[in-house]
């Protein structure tokens, strides 16, 4: 039987940004609020959850991003505001945005979104919005009330800005402890502008 990976495509953070990044979480964790921070070392952008992909179908995902990302050129983005799904009066998920480089950002989202597609995953209904989580909520407590005010507070947060060269195709690898991450394949933005 063929063995199973959990497979998402992203956009790595500048080595810069992530302690900023952090810090943040660190800032909002003082709301009280329930909250599963994400450890800096795990801080991307994804474009794309594929979900749980058979081994023997991995390496012509990678090949298949590579062909798609091929076609973009490297461009900045910076990482800016804070806010999060749902809503910052009902946050989940707390993330931090992206101004700078967002069009870019979701013209590779789409495009990879476009290209899985014709490998039969489903497309993604939802509108896209660029943002690195920097944490889930795990239980409603009196606490988020303060967590949605501090979020407004930092809605101009900004955390730098990063390069982006290429995109990463990572495995994801569940534990009681959580995800830790590896990487599958790189796929350089090769265009020249």
């Amino acid at each position: 039987m063929d063995a199973k990976i959990r497979t998402f495509i992203a956009l790595d953070i500048t080595p810069k940004s992530r302690p900023l990044a952090y810090a943040l979480g660190q800032k909002l964790a003082t709301s009280g609020a329930l909250i599963k921070w994400e450890p800096e070392e795990k801080f991307h952008i994804t474009l794309k959850f594929l979900g749980e992909i058979p081994n023997s179908e991995i390496y012509d995902i990678c090949c298949l991003t590579q062909q798609t990302v091929a076609d973009f050129s490297p461009f900045i983005f910076r990482l800016c505001g804070v806010s999060a799904f749902p809503s910052i009066q009902k946050p989940r998920s707390v993330w931090l945005g992206v101004k700078e480089g967002k069009e870019e950002i979701t013209a590779l989202a789409r495009a990879v979104d476009a290209a899985m597609q014709t490998r039969g995953f489903p497309r993604e209904l939802k509108p896209y919005t660029p943002h690195l989580t920097l944490g889930r909520l795990q239980r409603f407590t009196s606490a988020v009330n303060q967590l949605s005010q501090m979020i407004s507070q930092y809605d101009t947060y900004d955390a730098g800005k990063t390069f982006a060269q290429h995109i990463t195709i990572y495995a994801s690898h569940l534990a009681r402890t959580g995800s830790r991450y590896t990487v599958l394949a790189t796929a350089p933005l090769t265009k020249k502008s």
